[in-house]
């Protein structure tokens, strides 16, 4: 006979509102993570900075950073992003036409893409109209390139990826990088997923597109960074938070300390100089 089994009750998270400092650290980090999306290599970005990106922009998107700093800064409206409206391209073809369209963007060196579409027509229906005929059908309905901005909220629920009548959001492609394929956590158990997004998510595992030297989620999350770190909202972003959280100005040869929690802190200051030829002994 069994027995029951009561799980403790966790005690609830009590949520406070962030001190001054707090909030100006805050859009710090948030900036600083910007910041460091502009500084990748776009051109031959490495796998191992796609996936650092993937954590970055996990903290952004998914845990809501960037709209949450944006809103301490002062903006009272959404930031826009510029990428590749993969639902527009698509929107006039038949859903079952769709064997896997994916939205790119990067301008990466070699191979690249703004919207990769391949289609597949029923024999029956293409032996009935005509290939030559259905090939010119098809292409009178898609619209390549098609570019615009998004909000915030609608750039990350917007494709990133569509097949048939499903998809993956940005925002989704962003998480499965990032927390399936080493992002942040490396999980080969996604066959087992049996929640909706899992779902979903096990079309990326099919690896339908290789863009250059990267798998197709991996260049949509390049595709995703680029996108953020070339947007002008961000250049205003960080320009904001240059005005409202400045930061002192600090000695890298300086180490700086106190005693207890509470008091002035005394400094030791480091010769950075390089010792004078014959000079074997440090300096004070």
């Amino acid at each position: 006979m069994g027995r029951a089994r009561h799980r403790k009750k966790q005690p609830k998270v009590r949520r406070t509102e962030p001190t001054k400092a707090e909030a100006l650290e805050f859009m710090r980090i948030v900036r600083d993570d910007i910041e460091f999306l502009k500084s990748l290599d776009y051109a031959r970005p490495s796998r191992t900075e796609v996936r650092v990106a993937s954590s970055i922009l996990r903290r952004l998107l998914s845990d809501g950073m960037l709209q949450t700093a944006w809103v301490l800064a002062g903006f009272d409206r959404e930031p826009k992003f510029s990428v590749v409206d993969l639902r527009q391209i698509v929107a006039e073809l038949p859903p079952h036409y769709i064997h896997y369209a994916y939205a790119g963007g990067a301008t990466t060196q070699g191979a690249h893409h703004n919207g990769h579409v391949l289609l597949v027509v029923p024999k029956a229906e293409a032996e009935a109209e005509g290939v030559e005929a259905v090939t010119r059908r098809i292409q009178q309905l898609i619209k390549p390139s098609v570019k615009r901005d998004f909000p915030l909220s609608e750039f990350c629920e917007s494709p990133a990826v569509i097949s048939g009548a499903a998809s993956v959001s940005r925002l989704g492609v962003v998480r499965y990088v990032a927390n399936k394929l080493g992002g942040v956590h490396w999980d080969n158990r996604r066959g087992e997923w049996s929640d909706p997004v899992g779902s979903r998510h096990r079309l990326l595992d099919e690896g339908h597109l290789v863009v250059g030297r990267l798998p197709a989620p991996l260049y949509e999350v390049i595709s995703i960074a680029q996108a953020i770190a070339l947007s002008g909202d961000m250049a205003e972003f960080i320009a904001r938070v240059a005005q409202v959280a400045p930061e002192d100005e600090r000695a890298e040869n300086v180490l700086s300390f106190r005693e207890g929690r509470t008091g002035k802190y005394a400094d030791m200051t480091f010769n950075t100089q390089e010792p004078e030829q014959g000079d074997q002994g440090g300096r004070a």
